[in-house]
């Protein structure tokens, strides 16, 4: 049975139990009436499983699939869309009935495809980056880029206080609009040194990967966690959580493939790592809007693990397009492709992908986010759903290239980004662009600090 999930067969085979999933979910176990709360708890459970066994199965056997990417973005459907749904979190009365079950549907026919996607070869991946990834991570060159990229990382924090290091930390707990080194949404030349905190993203990746090639209680290593925990206190600063579920989550994939053997305590630390990960996520939304000394007042707001109204939404722009709102076609792609280009070199970059969910349903001063099915489903309804997520496991092949690659060369930092990179693009086109910049990030400082006596793609 463990052979069966193995390689192009496992991946196949979850395309179709993905596909039978989603036929019981949305329509033999879809409840007459979903709107109530709790009332899709079974059809989000039967998708989640219909998803997941593959990768499940995979990660007990152990086998060379256990830790292939698709693994990690068919968790991301679960994540970003279905682990609210499965806790019964919220009345889903803001949506139509029949949009709620089409909402199903597209989730488990995107996943699908997102299968159908992973198993095809790989497509060829560009020379600069392959040789990026063939450069041996040794620890003395850890050492010398922890230093490197916590300095760039920290730079646009400091450079906002005019680099008061006392006035820096004293805006910890507060709410993240009061924070200097905050972002409008049209941006000018800050914009530049507001980059350079991706830089800092790859701490963590290289903190883990030193402690396992030279232990804990080295220097170096107490050093680099020091920096890692600094660069995360700050990052956490902004409330994105999924800033920290990637930077945190792409050491716990570095910390897998550098003690491939250790099974048992790659476990208890990835269990430990995901715990923690889950209440240092719900910490953050208590008190990103009202910091810290307003929530100790109050409590959490939340008696469950929040993640995303994205179900919700996904289910309201389905019934908004095309019935009443035309599919905004190539606008959304645009939006998302032209955003690493600065708007103070180009003013009249796009501002919106051309569909407002906020304004259709009424509401004002707010963001809401569709998960990317969402924003794939507004370009051209249907068959975007299901060519974006062919697309998501088409990428996941090519990132399963990068990891071969890697582990040979004793890197594994660059697969583990792009595997959390992925992940975290099951939210928003937008967030598959911006956590790309950590790995442009990473290359620029791999180039710096790799031994002289190793080739480097340009030199």
């Amino acid at each position: 049975m463990l052979n069966l999930v193995e390689g192009k067969s496992g991946a196949l085979l979850a395309c179709v139990l993905s596909l039978f999933g989603t036929y019981l979910a949305a329509v033999v176990w879809f409840p007459a009436n979903p709107t109530p709360r709790g009332a899709l708890v079974v059809s989000a459970w039967i998708l989640t499983v219909a998803i997941m066994i593959v990768p499940v199965l995979r990660a007990i056997g152990g086998g060379p699939s256990a830790t292939n990417a698709e693994n990690f973005v068919a968790l991301g459907f679960v994540a970003w869309l279905l682990l609210d749904l499965i806790q019964g979190a919220y009345a889903l009365d803001e949506a139509k009935d029949e949009s709620l079950r089409l909402a199903l549907e597209a989730i488990g026919v995107s996943a699908a495809a997102m299968w159908l996607g992973a198993s095809g070869r790989p497509w060829r991946i560009p020379t600069w980056i392959v040789e990026g990834v063939k450069v041996p991570l040794h620890a003395d060159t850890i050492v010398k880029a922890v230093p490197i990229c916590f300095a760039l990382g920290m730079f646009n924090f400091l450079y906002s206080v005019d680099f008061d290091i006392a006035r820096m930390f004293s805006y910890v707990g507060q709410q993240r609009w009061s924070v200097p080194w905050g972002r409008g949404q049209l941006g000018g030349w800050e914009s530049f040194r507001d980059q350079a905190q991706y830089f800092g993203y790859v701490l963590p990746s290289l903190t883990a990967l030193l402690i396992a090639r030279r232990g804990l209680l080295s220097f170096q290593s107490l050093f680099s966690v020091a920096c890692s925990a600094v660069m995360l206190l700050f990052l956490s600063t902004g409330g994105g959580r999924r800033v920290i579920a990637v930077t945190v989550g792409a050491a716990l994939m570095v910390w897998i493939q550098a003690n491939p053997g250790l099974r048992v305590k790659n476990f208890l630390v990835v269990g430990f790592g995901v715990i923690a990960l889950a209440w240092t996520a719900q910490f953050i939304l208590n008190i990103r809007s009202g910091g810290y000394e307003q929530y100790l007042e109050r409590g959490s707001e939340y008696d469950y693990l929040h993640v995303d109204d994205n179900f919700l939404r996904l289910a309201q722009v389905i019934e908004f397009l095309p019935s009443r709102v035309p599919f905004v076609r190539h606008r959304q792609l645009v939006f998302t492709l032209v955003r690493p280009i600065p708007r103070i070199l180009w003013p009249g970059k796009p501002i919106s992908p051309g569909f407002d969910l906020p304004t259709e349903i009424g509401m004002k001063g707010v963001s809401l986010s569709t998960s990317i099915i969402g924003e794939w489903y507004i370009s051209y309804g249907w068959f975007a759903v299901v060519f974006g997520g062919w697309l998501h496991g088409r990428l996941a092949a090519m990132a399963c290239v990068l990891r071969d690659i890697g582990n040979q060369a004793g890197n594994p930092i660059v697969y583990s980004l792009s595997v959390m990179v992925l992940m975290a693009g099951m939210r928003s086109m937008q967030d598959l662009v911006l956590m790309s910049y950590a790995l442009v990030a990473w290359w620029a400082v791999s180039r710096y600090t790799a031994p002289a006596t190793t080739p480097v793609y340009g030199r």
